[in-house]
């Protein structure tokens, strides 16, 4: 197996992540399953308060499906995009499918195999690419695996995680998810026989949930049970730090070959909100660090399921502006006591500070965007950033879809970010980057054979000087009205220069 082949067709894409249950529905009537609540799809507030017992069970759904997401390709196309990761798909008894089952039976609110091969096909015409969401570190309590290992069978035992007094160990202490043995062969078989699925099915890309906690003998394995299927699949790793800070560096052995961006989240939102251009360098400094062919297929994203909405974080209260306390998003800790934490009175805040959608926040995320599609690497769209989704962490950043609500002068932005990649596809796919960076102005440099491009923006409410004056240069995008000499408030240009202009 080759330590760094990353391979060529996942370079220069612009990839949207889907939460399946969240995007879009259609097709039959919803079949009944036992437990499960359906929300009407404008019914936008989560359930965010327990059952009557307490607990906080995640069991209602609004039904979005396989077929909903082929029906809004043509949508997606007209984004821009080239490249779908679909949250998990598998049956489970939560709405967020992170709760896994047998990984090989598709939940019956989301399709079947005949519907992701259908998916898989028609994104394929479109020359889209499609990466799944697999998780092997866990699974969900209810799952007959782990009913079985209960019961005293010995094999299935071998796959969870028991403490000394041959109790369950459960991922982070929840009782819904037992962790499982990554180092039993036979556990290792069964999720390769899940990789080797997805793939034969269709699937391009495999995303693996907490990949950054699986050993290395497994990661090794999953790799070359999916390259021996296809040798163009690409496999990325959840990883929440910079790869290089692991004891284990996963994208230098090969063990996979990229990683979800979440410093690149950080770091661009500290310096469009803030003007925090130290801790921005700072990041550059370290993702200079990594294989240059990983560089290129970085997942870079502003937003994820499991931070709170870019509009939020850019413009919302509560948010961390001292980098040494923690990423931006950590806003827990008002409501986290000595071994206990208070989840009613946290989810109360965010219900009733949710709403972040205005001029100021819409100015600053189109910043945030465009520096996220004009970055080295794949710019990765949660669902909804572009029409103005907002909301702060779990549940409130993953509410469906706003059909017929759309924020329509964000959807024309993401729509022309998406004509602007496609443009600089030859730059930007393999194109080097260096940055200028105060506390005003954030300009990004991007060089290759085929060019120069080169963004220029402004995060303040004032208007900037540049004069841009150099021989041969074309400004291709601007934001706010701004020029080759002024940026307007918010405001930004993108501008080309060609190859044989020496630039002093």
């Amino acid at each position: 197996m080759d330590k760094i082949y990353i391979p060529k067709r996942f370079k220069g894409r612009t990839g949207y992540h889907i939460f399946v249950d969240r995007f879009c529905r259609a097709g039959p009537t919803i079949p009944y399953v036992e437990g499960r609540r359906i929300k009407q799809w404008n019914d936008t507030m989560p359930d965010w308060w327990p059952d009557h017992d307490g607990e906080y069970r995640n069991e209602y759904f609004y039904g979005g499906n396989l077929q909903g997401i082929i029906q809004k390709l043509d949508y997606l196309e007209k984004l821009g995009i080239n490249l779908l990761y679909l949250s998990p798909i598998s049956k489970t008894k939560a709405n967020h499918h992170y709760d896994v089952g047998d990984q090989r039976i598709i939940d019956p609110y989301i399709g079947d195999w005949n519907d992701f091969i259908t998916l898989c096909f028609e994104a394929h015409l479109r020359k889209m690419l499609v990466a799944v969401d697999l998780v092997f570190n866990h699974m969900g309590a209810w799952s007959e695996f782990f009913q079985r290992a209960l019961a005293g069978d010995e094999k299935y035992r071998g796959w969870f995680e028991w403490d000394y007094n041959g109790n369950p160990v459960y991922w982070y202490g929840f009782k819904d998810m037992p962790q499982c043995n990554k180092f039993n062969p036979d556990y290792q078989e069964y999720c390769c026989s899940v990789v080797k699925m997805y793939i034969e099915h269709g699937a391009d890309c495999i995303r693996l949930d907490l990949g950054e906690i699986l050993p290395k003998e497994f990661l090794v394995k999953i790799k070359e049970k999916a390259r021996s299927i296809n040798s163009e699949v690409l496999i990325v790793s959840e990883m929440w730090d910079f790869a290089i800070n692991r004891g284990d560096p996963q994208i230098y052995d090969g063990q996979v070959d990229s990683v979800m961006n979440y410093p690149f989240t950080d770091a661009i939102h500290r310096w469009v909100r803030y003007g925090n251009y130290l801790h921005y360098n700072a990041y550059t400094r370290n993702i200079a660090k990594y294989p240059l062919e990983v560089q290129d297929v970085l997942w870079n994203h502003i937003d994820t399921h499991d931070t709170p909405r870019a509009l939020n974080m850019l413009q919302g209260r509560g948010m961390l502006e001292n980098p040494y306390q923690g990423q931006i998003w950590n806003i827990e800790d008002p409501w986290r006591g000595y071994n206990s934490f208070d989840t009613f009175g946290f989810r109360k805040w965010e219900s009733e500070n949710d709403y972040c959608l205005n001029w100021e926040s819409i100015n600053k995320l189109k910043l945030a965007a465009l520096a996220q599609y004009m970055s080295k690497g794949i710019p990765m769209t949660f669902y909804g950033t572009e029409v103005g989704l907002s909301g702060y962490k779990d549940p409130f950043n993953r509410k469906p879809f706003p059909c017929g609500n759309e924020n329509h002068e964000l959807l024309e932005f993401y729509i022309q970010l998406g004509h602007l990649r496609k443009s600089l596809k030859n730059i930007l796919s393999d194109g080097d980057m260096q940055t200028f960076t105060n506390e005003q102005i954030f300009e990004i440099t991007r060089r290759s054979k085929y060019g120069i491009a080169v963004a220029v923006m402004n995060r303040t409410n004032s208007e900037q000087y540049i004069g841009v004056n150099i021989p041969n240069s074309k400004v291709i995008f601007s934001l706010n009205g701004s020029d080759s000499r002024v940026l307007k408030p918010y405001g930004a240009i993108v501008y080309t220069v060609a190859t044989w202009t020496i630039i002093y």
